[in-house]
């Protein structure tokens, strides 16, 4: 291994003695806060020393960290990097007591994991329940995000591995595949095209919608979704927006507009005659779900088990077995008792 030149090693040996944890702490609290008078609140300490304390920090760094007022605070690109860094250390610090715990002989602990919302698959719950079966100590706490946010924190280290829909997988995350579901369009009871079996796809263009929230990073997430309302030509602005697919059903369901949910996700609804699917009926917008986990960040044990039974129980079945809603028996086409028992009640 090269050494360092002597200048460089005195040069971060002597920043690494201006800067305690304690300021670092303190600092990721108040960009997380974006405000002094709330991260004064969750420090237990007034605002003037929360300030004074991050005044020094600019001072020993040589640079200004925020932009501050009565009404603003901003990070500036020097405080973005050091939020970044600096959360990244307290993850770091968060772990060690994880860390040390695995080193015991019985596997316990909790598995910290982020999903997506509506993450539906009989083999994430195989995998969950055989993680039980053989760690019946060890806990789940799982959180619900949207995927841009799963992405962002991912990015921050604030999360360590997650589960969650791509469609480009990004480089600085290893990306195991898990499962592929097809979506369809569906209306809502009241909807004009509800029971109705004679549908075209032309008749879907201009109609109102209801649509899944377009960030910046939709290339990552839902980006045939996406391709799939321009192609069906719907009526923009969508009716309503959402980041939560259970929001989404809600406004579909309530007539704001049709909208895409996965079919196999969907088939309650449609027994229940609460949704109606829509054309084209053929395999469209397919969305691929991966386990992602970030190699920058060391699991502990727990969360290592976890992840070897699930990459165990994906990789011995073939991905048609995976691909819904074909491997739970459901067709891209209505159920032909559904169309008809709606038909009939919508004639009566």
């Amino acid at each position: 291994m090269s050494k360092q030149p002597a200048h460089q090693v005195r040069s971060i040996e002597g920043l690494a003695r201006k800067i305690n944890w304690n300021l670092l702490h303190m600092f990721v609290v108040v960009a997380e806060q974006q405000s002094l008078s709330r991260a004064a609140d969750v420090l237990g300490r007034g605002q003037p020393a929360v300030s004074a304390a991050l005044k020094k920090l600019e001072e020993r760094l040589g640079c200004k960290l925020a932009t501050r007022g009565p009404t603003n605070f901003a990070l500036t690109p020097a405080g973005e990097v050091l939020y970044r860094e600096a959360r990244e250390i307290a993850n770091g610090i968060d772990r060690i007591s994880l860390l040390i715990a695995d080193l015991s002989g019985e596997l316990t602990g909790t598995v910290h994991l982020a999903m997506a919302s509506h993450m539906t698959s009989p083999l994430l719950n195989r995998a969950f329940a055989e993680f039980h079966r053989r760690h019946p100590k060890a806990t789940f706490l799982t959180t619900v995000m949207s995927s841009p946010d799963i992405m962002k924190a991912m990015a921050a280290s604030t999360i360590h591995f997650a589960i969650t829909p791509l469609y480009q997988t990004p480089d600085q995350f290893e990306c195991f595949h898990l499962f592929r579901e097809h979506c369809a369009f569906y209306c809502g009871p009241t909807h004009r095209l509800f029971g109705r079996r004679d549908v075209t796809a032309a008749e879907l263009r201009n109609e109102a919608s209801v649509s899944y929230y377009r960030p910046t990073t939709i290339a990552y997430t839902l980006q045939t979704i996406a391709d799939a309302h321009a192609e069906m030509q719907l009526a923009e602005p969508a009716a309503a927006v959402s980041n939560h697919m259970e929001e989404v059903r809600r406004m579909i369901i309530a007539g704001i507009g049709i909208g895409v949910i996965p079919i196999h996700i969907a088939a309650r609804d449609e027994k229940d005659g609460l949704l109606w699917r829509l054309p084209p009926y053929k395999p469209m917008m397919p969305v691929d779900v991966f386990m992602i986990t970030n190699p920058r960040v060391q699991p502990s044990r727990v969360e290592q088990s976890l992840i070897d039974v699930v990459k165990e129980l994906v990789d011995a079945r073939p991905l048609k077995e995976r691909t819904y809603p074909q491997a739970l028996g459901l067709s891209f086409a209505p159920p032909a008792a559904t169309r008809t028992r709606q038909g009939q009640k919508n004639r009566s």
